[in-house]
């Protein structure tokens, strides 16, 4: 996916105050390929850490 199409489909949905999830490998000098978004509901546990929970989010996988 391309940044500008990863910023249409953020744009188009329909809750635009989620919170962006971003998942991570924890090795270094692994890339993030990003191949689309899927809505999600989280719980924040710290500014690092996510789990499930209720509050709505966008995951970009």
């Amino acid at each position: 996916m391309k940044v500008r199409e990863l910023i249409q489909v953020l744009q188009a949905l329909p809750d635009q105050d989620a919170t962006v999830v971003i998942g991570e490998g924890a090795k270094p000098d692994t890339w993030l390929i990003v191949s689309g978004v899927a809505e999600c509901q989280i719980a924040r546990v710290n500014d690092d850490q996510a789990t499930a929970g209720s509050d709505p989010a966008i995951e970009i996988v």
